[in-house]
């Protein structure tokens, strides 16, 4: 590299945007993207991750989809002695699965908004980003964003509630849950601007929808 000369013009700083691009802004995103170590991207980013989506829902989302959450199949096999039965329905060990999606106290909860989005309380991550694809769904402006709201306050809501069964010794009905999870809903979606232009706000949707489903 030559030196620095008069003849070629002032130094200016630039800042590196990726492998041999350099810019003279700098951007947190492209200096992430240049540090950071790539993975694969997962299909259900999108479920996690979107600008709709609370944070502390979508934390405990990924760490579902990532099966990292302190469950007791997990502690078991860290060799800590607590009992293996969920604390939820008793009927069967605690697991990501049985627990969010399995147990029969989080089928129910999950039942109540069986109707206009998904015909059968969804057994597992998978089948929310199979309800996705679903024409219906697909096709209605916002409707995504519903859902994936939806199963994230569902699973925040159950996994609160599972703590609340260990650490405090309480319990919350079935239905206690579900209107928690409505509340919430709601609460969010009243923040939110329409999904485009001179479509009904993500709320007016979600109340329409409501209507369709059972008591």
């Amino acid at each position: 590299m030559q030196p620095p000369e008069e003849s070629r013009g002032k130094d200016i700083f630039l800042w590196r945007s990726g492998d041999w691009s350099f810019s003279k802004r700098f951007s947190s995103k492209a200096t992430w993207n240049v540090l950071r170590q790539r993975s694969p991207a997962v299909p259900w980013c999108d479920l996690v991750w979107f600008k709709e989506a609370v944070p502390r829902y979508s934390f405990v989302s990924w760490m579902t989809m990532v099966e990292t959450l302190p469950t007791r199949d997990r502690l078991i096999s860290w060799g800590m002695s607590v009992p293996a039965a969920c604390p939820l329905c008793s009927l069967a060990n605690e697991s990501h699965d049985h627990l969010f999606f399995n147990c029969v106290f989080s089928t129910a909860v999950w039942s109540h908004y069986t109707g206009w989005m998904f015909a059968a309380a969804p057994a597992s991550p998978a089948a929310v980003l199979a309800i996705l694809d679903q024409p219906h769904i697909s096709s209605c402006s916002g409707a995504a964003v519903i859902l994936k709201l939806l199963m994230q306050v569902i699973v925040y809501n159950l996994w609160t509630e599972r703590n609340h069964h260990i650490f405090r010794q309480s319990s919350s009905s079935e239905a206690a849950i579900i209107s928690k999870v409505d509340r919430s809903i709601k609460n969010r979606l009243l923040s939110l601007p329409p999904p485009r232009e001179g479509s009904i706000s993500f709320l007016l949707l979600y109340l329409t929808s409501r209507s369709l489903f059972p008591p």
